[in-house]
C-alpha cells in the first residue's frame, strides 16, 4: 500500500511540475486571471477558505452524512448530485467510501476497531494522521463488505472509480486560471478542508472534550458553543447529540444549540428540495426529560411524599399535580407555585447527579 501511494504521489508530482512549466511558458506566471489575488491576497484567500470550507462541509454533512448514511432526510436528486460533485472536485471524496467508513465508525465508536478514535489513538494522531487512517479503513475487508451493500447510481459509481480525477480537474483549473503560485494555494486550501475540519475537527476534538446531553456509550461530545467553527462545519460539532440519535437529521437538542445543517434542510424542504424523515429536537428532549424526571420522582419516596404534601396544601390531588409537573417540564404554559418549582429543581439536580455517576434506581 505504501509503495502504491509513493508511486501515485511521484506521478502526480511530476505531472504537477510539468503543467506548471507549460502554464508559465504559454500563459504566464499569473495564469488567465491570477491578478485578482495580487492585492490583499491574504484576506481574499482567508475569505475563499471560509466559503469553500462551509460549502464543502455542508455538502458532506447533508448529502453523505444525514442523507445517505443515516437517512434522516431525503434530498432532491439533482441537488444531491451537485453536492457529491462538489465533494469529488474539492476533496476527491466518494459517497461509497465515506458512507461505508462512517457506518463502520458508528458500529465501533471509540472501541479498538474504530478507524478514527482519539480515545484509542490519541488526539494528535487523529489530527495529523487521521487521513491515512481513513484511507486504510476504506480499503479494509469489513468496510468493503459494507460498501458492497450500498446503492449507487452511475455518477456515484464513476466518482468511486475515479476519486483522484476530481482533484486533478480542480487543480488543473486553478493552475490555468490563477497561475502556479496562486493556483497552488487555492488547491492546497481545497485539499485541507476534509482532513482538518472533518477528520480532525469532528472525529478528533468532538470525541475528546466538550459536554454531553446524552449518556451514550462512547466519548462523543458537544462543542457547538465554538460558534465560528460550528458554523464552518455545518453544526457537526454537536456530536454527542448525533451519536445518541444518529437517525435524526437535526443535531440541535438544547435551546442554546444551533444546527446550520438543519437550518438548510428546513430551507430546502420549504423549497421542495428535501423531505425530513426523522428529527430529534429540543421539544423531543424536553418530552424525554419529562418522562425520566417524573419516573425518578415516582420511585424516590422523598419526592413522592413531598408531592403528596404539596398537593394537599394546594387543595388538589397528587395525580393532577403530577400531570401539571409533567407539562411544566415539557415546556407547556403551566402555573406552578414556588414550592412545586423548587421540588422540580431539586429533582433535576438529583437526576443530573445520577446521570453523571451513571446511577439509576
Amino acid at each position: 500500500m505504501i509503495l502504491s501511494i509513493l508511486k501515485t504521489s511521484t506521478i502526480l508530482a511530476s505531472a504537477y511540475f510539468g503543467v506548471n512549466y507549460l502554464i508559465e511558458t504559454f500563459i504566464g506566471t499569473q495564469g488567465i486571471a491570477g491578478q485578482i489575488w495580487s492585492e490583499n491576497s491574504i484576506w481574499k484567500f482567508a475569505l475563499y477558505a471560509i466559503v469553500m470550507t462551509h460549502v464543502t462541509i455542508t455538502s458532506m454533512s447533508i448529502s453523505f452524512h444525514r442523507y445517505h448514511t443515516h437517512k434522516g432526510v431525503v434530498v432532491n436528486k439533482f441537488l444531491d448530485s451537485l453536492m457529491q460533485l462538489n465533494l469529488w472536485l474539492i476533496g476527491g471524496m466518494s459517497k461509497l467510501d465515506w458512507v461505508s467508513v462512517h457506518v463502520y465508525h458508528h458500529a465501533h465508536s471509540d472501541q479498538p476497531k474504530d478507524p478514527h478514535s482519539p480515545v484509542q489513538k490519541g488526539l494528535m494522531h487523529i489530527l495529523f494522521l487521521g487521513v491515512f487512517d481513513y484511507t486504510k479503513a476504506k480499503n479494509s475487508e469489513p468496510v468493503l463488505k459494507i460498501r458492497k451493500t450500498l446503492k449507487r447510481n452511475k455518477l456515484e459509481q464513476f466518482i468511486a472509480d475515479h476519486t483522484l480525477l476530481g482533484l486533478v480537474f480542480t487543480t488543473l483549473f486553478n493552475l490555468v486560471m490563477f497561475g502556479p503560485f496562486y493556483g497552488s494555494i487555492a488547491s492546497l486550501i481545497n485539499f485541507s478542508i476534509s482532513p482538518v475540519f472533518a477528520v480532525g475537527g469532528v472525529n478528533g476534538f468532538a470525541h475528546w472534550f466538550g459536554y454531553k446531553n446524552h449518556n451514550y456509550k462512547d466519548n462523543s461530545r458537544n462543542l457547538g458553543f465554538l460558534l465560528p467553527l460550528n458554523f464552518l462545519i455545518c453544526g457537526e460539532l454537536d456530536h454527542n447529540n448525533h451519536h445518541a440519535h444518529p437517525k435524526s437529521c437535526s443535531f440541535r437538542h438544547r435551546w442554546f444549540e444551533f444546527d446550520w445543517g438543519f437550518f438548510y434542510i428546513n430551507l430546502f424542504e420549504k423549497l421542495g428540495l428535501a423531505t425530513v424523515k426523522n428529527a430529534y429536537t429540543p421539544k423531543t428532549l424536553k418530552k424525554e426529560l419529562s418522562v425520566k424526571l417524573t419516573a425518578l420522582m415516582e420511585k424516590d419516596y422523598r419526592f413522592r411524599n413531598r408531592l403528596e404534601e404539596l398537593a394537599e396544601e394546594l387543595n388538589t390531588n397528587a395525580d393532577e399535580l403530577f400531570q401539571m409537573i409533567k407539562d411544566y417540564i415539557e415546556g407547556k404554559k403551566v402555573e406552578l407555585s414556588n414550592d412545586v418549582k423548587a421540588l422540580v429543581s431539586e429533582a433535576k439536580r438529583t437526576f443530573y447527579a445520577n446521570y453523571k455517576l451513571n446511577l439509576s434506581y
